[in-house]
């Protein structure tokens, strides 16, 4: 499970002084990311549900833990087991940062709800397992993601099974 989220914050809560060595983010970032739009709070639960999400299973973090540079939440879908995931974030990084990684892959430009934003994936996943779409913001940028987990799950795009997500959430993204 650490692998899927930490492979979800494409662009990372490090910086590095030296190649190789990570080093904790400042203290204007740890301000700034206090200051980020938090997806836990902002999405109501009645929303969650209307989309099959469980309300319930809401992850914030990773593992618990706060991220340098983010605000984080992850709920599964209402099935038992889960057959995907959806994570959504607020970062102070931008869309050059996401743009500059190397794991992030296939870029689409796209409108969701009115709202310009970018389509990747990451390729530490295949294509049917992984679609994010990220939007410019103020403080940064805001994404959404799905994981397909399930075999069954597997069998319908993440990009095709997030685009009705995102147009209900979209709009409760800050701009």
């Amino acid at each position: 499970m650490t692998t899927v989220l930490c492979g979800v914050l494409a662009v990372g809560g490090c910086s590095t002084t030296e190649s190789g060595n990570a080093q904790p983010s400042t203290t204007t970032d740890v301000a700034a990311t206090a200051a980020l739009w938090d997806p836990c709070s902002e999405i109501p639960d009645s929303t969650l549900t209307s989309l099959g999400l469980d309300a319930t299973s809401e992850r914030s973090g990773i593992l618990g833990a706060d991220e340098p540079g983010w605000k984080v939440c992850r709920w599964e879908d209402d099935a038992y087991p889960s057959n995907y995931s959806v994570g959504a974030y607020a970062t102070i990084h931008t869309i050059d940062d996401l743009r500059a990684k190397t794991e992030n892959i296939e870029f689409k430009d796209i409108v969701v709800a009115g709202r310009s934003g970018v389509q990747f994936r990451q390729s530490n996943y295949d294509a049917n397992e992984d679609c994010s779409y990220a939007f410019p913001t103020s403080s940064g940028f805001v994404q959404l993601d799905m994981l397909n987990a399930g075999v069954s799950a597997k069998l319908v795009p993440p990009c095709e099974r997030l685009q009705p997500i995102a147009e209900t959430i979209v709009p409760l993204f800050p701009k």
